[in-house]
């Protein structure tokens, strides 16, 4: 009952900042119920999280799609585990998403539950360091590593005008000085609508030192 009330609290919240229509409410639905029914087998979120997972995840997720530029470009979500925020992005309309993932049982659920959305998801089961010829106009990701290493990875992936949307937490201030030490980029920081530790940092004109 408590995560019923929440859903729709969360509905309401995305379309705040997102035209979001009775069928990607339905997706999203079927997404959750996806991630709840074999969390036990994957941990894909932590326990804690369960009662929470309209708040803390579908909501964190959905919040990204205020700053892309374009959704019919060619996305990345590194790093994608349970497809977050991945799936979400792609129910919310971006045309083409490619999911990394190392795990092969991770990539194999991602698999199964792709045709969720409308719109075009490819999976890849891989680690990051073993892509290759793979370039895309934006990158995202959640919770995968620190940002120096998140550019190391960009530096590989990402079109020269390309720019990254990586949702991060409390540490974000030390990770851009760290990075800076490594990178040239520039950035700008948006409050994050699930935690005031929270933000969103996008980057652009990615250069190494």
């Amino acid at each position: 009952m408590q995560i019923e009330i929440e859903k729709n609290q969360i509905f309401k919240q995305i379309q705040n900042f997102y035209p979001l229509e009775i069928a990607q409410q339905r997706l999203l639905e079927s997404f959750v119920l996806s991630i709840l029914q074999e969390n036990q087998k994957f941990n894909f979120i932590g326990k804690s999280t369960v009662d929470e997972i309209w708040h803390r995840h579908i909501l964190d997720c959905a919040q990204l799609i205020q700053y892309v530029k374009e959704p019919r470009a060619k996305f990345a979500d590194l790093g994608s585990g349970a497809g977050l925020p991945g799936v979400v992005m792609s129910i919310l309309g971006l045309k083409e998403i490619h999911l990394i993932e190392k795990s092969f049982r991770k990539a194999d659920f991602l698999r199964r539950i792709k045709n969720i959305s409308k719109n075009r998801i490819f999976v890849h089961q891989a680690k990051l360091e073993e892509l290759d010829n793979m370039i895309f106009d934006c990158i995202m990701s959640r919770a995968l590593a620190s940002l120096d290493k998140l550019l190391e990875y960009c530096q590989k992936f990402l079109k020269k005008d390309g720019y990254c949307l990586f949702l991060k937490g409390k540490n974000l201030s030390v990770e851009i000085a760290e990075a800076k030490n490594k990178f040239n980029f520039e950035y700008e920081l948006f409050p994050s609508l699930t935690s005031v530790e929270s933000n969103i940092i996008r980057i652009t004109n990615i250069s190494t030192k």
